[in-house]
């Protein structure tokens, strides 16, 4: 699989997400949109955070240096707020999705679009 056909076609090509990654539960980078400089530690604390859900609603999740809030956290998902940005974190079988909101894009939207991606993921076992 084409992990960034996947972020680029099915996320950001939606124009319902802004930036996005998938990321292994290891915390690698399977694939990225060319606009999102998502860093290694920051890959990892997605991996991480998944293990203590708790944790995260009081440290928060950086992503390209900046810190989000993080609002929610649950089995299946993280949700995070910066300002007028967010972002989504779906979990699914074997990896994480992570899309970013910014610039007028709907943070519903943005749920929705990456929502389906981790939905069809699950389908086929990954």
């Amino acid at each position: 699989m084409a992990w960034v056909d996947f972020v680029n076609n099915n996320l950001v090509g939606s124009g319902n997400v802004s930036k996005a990654a998938i990321i292994g539960f290891d915390g690698s980078l399977w694939g990225k949109s060319d606009n999102f400089k998502i860093g290694g530690e920051e890959c990892a604390a997605v991996a991480r955070g998944f293990a203590n859900k708790d944790g995260l609603l009081g440290s928060g999740l950086k992503f390209e240096g900046e810190k989000y809030f993080v609002l929610q956290a649950d089995d299946d998902r993280v949700i995070g707020k910066k300002g007028g940005s967010g972002f989504f974190v779906y979990k699914t079988l074997q990896c994480f999705i992570i899309s970013i909101y910014e610039g007028g894009v709907q943070p519903e939207k943005c749920s929705t679009t990456t929502g389906a991606l981790a939905d069809y993921f699950k389908g086929i076992n990954y």
